[in-house]
C-alpha cells in the first residue's frame, strides 16, 4: 500500500515538473515572437561609410582625407661647418674624460677653435644650455618632430630661445677643447633627434668622413 502511494507521488511530481517545463517554453516562444514582432520596424545596419572624394553634406561629418604626399620642395641639410667627421655614428666610443665605454650617437666634425657653426636648416631656438662640465649647446627645432643639435660651442651673445633662424645662420664658433669629451681636442659634437630618439645625422647631411 505504502509503495503504491510513493509511486502516485511520483508520477503526480514528474508531471507537475513536466508541465511547469511545457509552460516555461511555452512562455518563452511567446516573448520571443512579441520582441520581434515589436521590433520589426527598425533594423541594426552598418555605420555609413563616407567616400572622401566627395563634398561634406550640411550638418554630415567632415570625412579624413587619406595622407598626400608633399607637391612642397625637399628640405635640404647642409653641414654645421666644412670640417670632416672624425667618427662614425653609433660607434663605440672610449670617452677618456670619464673612463668608460657606450655607443656615440652623434657626429664629431674636426673643426679649429673659433671656426665658424651654422644651423642646417630653417628652425626655432628651443634652447640655449650653458654648462662647462657637459659642453655649451644650442637645439634648433625644425618642425615635423625633428631636431639638431650643437654641442661645444662659444654660443652667439645675440642668439635667444624662441628665435627664428635660417639655413646658414650663424649659432656660435667651436670652442676649444673642454668638458666631457676634452681629451678629444677642438670639434663640433652634433646630434639629430626624430621622434625624441636620436637619428643619424648622415641621412640628412652630406659630410666626409675622416681616414685617419
Amino acid at each position: 500500500m505504502k509503495e503504491e502511494k510513493t509511486k502516485s507521488k511520483k508520477k503526480l511530481i514528474y508531471y507537475l515538473v513536466l508541465a511547469v517545463s511545457v509552460l516555461l517554453l511555452i512562455a518563452a516562444t511567446v516573448l520571443t515572437v512579441y520582441f520581434v514582432a515589436g521590433d520589426s520596424g527598425s533594423t541594426l545596419e552598418a555605420p555609413p561609410v563616407t567616400d572622401p572624394n566627395e563634398p561634406d553634406e550640411p550638418g554630415g561629418v567632415t570625412p579624413v582625407e587619406p595622407d598626400q604626399p608633399s607637391t612642397g620642395e625637399t628640405v635640404r641639410f647642409i653641414a654645421p661647418l666644412d670640417g670632416a667627421v672624425s667618427s662614425e655614428y653609433a660607434a663605440i666610443y672610449n670617452n677618456k674624460v670619464l673612463r668608460w665605454y657606450y655607443r656615440h650617437k652623434a657626429l664629431d666634425f674636426v673643426a679649429e677653435e673659433g671656426e665658424d657653426v651654422v644651423a642646417i636648416c630653417d628652425g626655432v631656438v628651443e634652447k640655449i644650455y650653458e654648462r662647462p662640465q657637459t659642453g655649451n649647446y644650442v637645439v634648433i627645432d625644425h618642425g615635423d618632430n625633428l631636431k639638431s643639435v650643437y654641442r661645444f660651442i662659444e654660443i652667439e651673445k645675440t642668439l635667444r630661445v624662441g628665435d627664428s633662424v635660417k639655413q646658414g645662420t650663424k649659432l656660435g664658433t667651436v670652442a676649444a677643447a673642454y668638458g666631457i669629451e676634452k681629451a678629444d681636442g677642438t670639434h663640433l659634437h652634433l646630434e639629430m633627434q626624430k621622434n625624441g630618439k636620436n637619428v643619424n645625422p648622415l641621412d640628412y647631411i652630406d659630410a666626409v668622413l675622416d681616414e685617419k
